[in-house]
């Protein structure tokens, strides 16, 4: 993968994660929708990518998963609050982010 791609879409990724940072209200999907499952392992972005742009944004990753076709990610902001996020494995999307609350 070239630099110039590498930047590109480690761009487009913060781009997403700030725009659903900004945002109190997150809309909760339909549970009968997944917009990871036309994506296969073999397509997904390395972790290591995904992992890097959260780590860039100020997260600091609890565990990185596969589910559903998805990357689901664990992770903890600048502030403590702790997330679950989940993106699509081929192109880094994000498709949900969740608080968790509670016990860790």
């Amino acid at each position: 993968m070239s630099t110039r791609r590498s930047i590109t879409a480690v761009a487009a990724l913060a781009l997403v994660l700030g725009a659903a940072s900004a945002s109190e209200h997150y809309p909760q999907a339909s549970p009968h929708s997944n917009p990871c499952s036309s994506a296969s392992q073999a397509s997904f972005r390395p972790e290591a990518d995904l992992r890097a742009v959260l780590e860039h944004l100020g997260y600091q990753v609890n565990r990185i998963s596969t589910e559903d076709a998805c990357y689901e990610v664990y992770a903890t902001d600048r502030s403590g609050k702790r997330y679950e996020v989940k993106f699509k494995g081929d192109d880094l999307k994000m498709v949900s982010r969740y608080e968790v609350r509670g016990e860790p």
